[in-house]
């Protein structure tokens, strides 16, 4: 079935400029006509099926954090295409704290964990595939503190003998893992620890 609409009646100049900044890729410039357009269409697709749930009476919020949970979970499968989102994003998106934002997002982690699974572990995924050499052991990049609890989970779980990965002094969001600790992580996920470490060496 296809669907089309006009956003003319409801969305105003000021709105659209506002839409072109907030909806922007992290770091990015603020969004062109079409790829507002693309942005608005994956917004539309979770909307729709947050009232399909409701109008089909499954898992009907209650509570107003409910709401926003189940808001958030339809936008992670259509709008961030099946990814964990930063809390920055949820922050600007939502009309949210900081604090907020890191909490709706470890609620709904929480709430719809096997639902979610795919979509945490390819975010856990593509960072893991991004290792630097630092001295003994390897650096990455982590800008979301849920993905980070996610991971120093299954090292606790898994590996607790292990040295847990560690935040680089001074910096925002660069953290180091050791060797053994980062092969262990590699096997949880399926990744190849060796063809990883190489890439990471030869750069170096």
């Amino acid at each position: 079935m296809e669907i089309k609409f006009k956003t003319d009646d409801f969305l105003k100049e000021e709105h659209i400029k506002k839409l072109k900044k907030t909806l922007k890729e992290m770091d990015g410039d603020p969004l062109s006509e079409q790829e507002l357009r693309k942005k608005l269409v994956m917004v539309s697709k979770a909307a729709l099926n947050e009232y399909m749930d409701m109008i089909l009476g499954i898992n009907l919020p209650t509570k107003a954090n409910e709401f926003r949970e189940r808001k958030l979970f339809h936008l992670m499968h259509f709008y961030f295409k099946k990814r964990f989102p930063q809390e920055s994003e949820i922050l600007s998106m939502f009309q949210l704290t900081e604090s907020g934002s890191r909490t709706l997002l470890r609620n709904v982690r929480a709430k719809f964990k096997y639902e979610l699974e795919e979509v945490i572990n390819n975010s856990v995924k593509k960072i893991l595939e991004k290792p630097k050499k630092s001295g003994d052991n390897y650096r990455f990049i982590i800008r979301s503190e849920n993905i980070l609890e996610e991971i120093k989970q299954v090292v606790s779980v898994e590996a607790p003998e292990l040295d847990q990965i560690q935040k680089v002094k001074n910096s925002a969001g660069v953290y180091t893992i050791p060797p053994d600790t980062y092969s262990k992580l590699c096997d949880h996920y399926s990744l190849s620890f060796t063809s990883l470490t190489e890439q990471a060496n030869n750069e170096s």
